[in-house]
């Protein structure tokens, strides 16, 4: 019986650890700025004006989470490449360019290496 309190504990000061590591800042990269690290999980957050808005969690080498927001682009992008938690990515803003009709879009380049 005495290890179970322990082992409780132990648990909730995992739980805890976990839950303030997933807190992480939100990228707001510059042109040529490069995010690297360890896809840590995807999170959905629901804005009044926009619904709900994915992020990608990166986990940089030394613990802390950076927040992705995740556009169109970048999920296609990391639906081509396989990509999953646990894999090794590399993330560089190249800036705001224009499609075709003229929108302005985020564009990055994405490498992933599969854990």
């Amino acid at each position: 019986m005495n290890n179970t309190p322990a082992t409780l504990n132990d648990r909730m000061n995992a739980l805890k650890n976990r839950a303030t590591q997933q807190q992480g800042e939100i990228w707001q990269p510059v042109a040529g700025e490069t995010l690297v690290g360890v896809i840590a999980g995807s999170e959905t957050v629901t804005h009044p004006l926009y619904g709900d808005q994915h992020q990608m969690l990166v986990r940089d080498e030394y613990g802390a989470i950076t927040k992705v927001w995740l556009s169109k682009y970048l999920r296609d992008n990391l639906r081509s490449q396989h990509a999953e938690q646990g894999d090794l990515i590399a993330l560089t803003f190249g800036g705001k360019r224009k499609n075709a009709q003229g929108r302005e879009f985020n564009a990055y380049t994405v490498v992933i290496e599969k854990a």
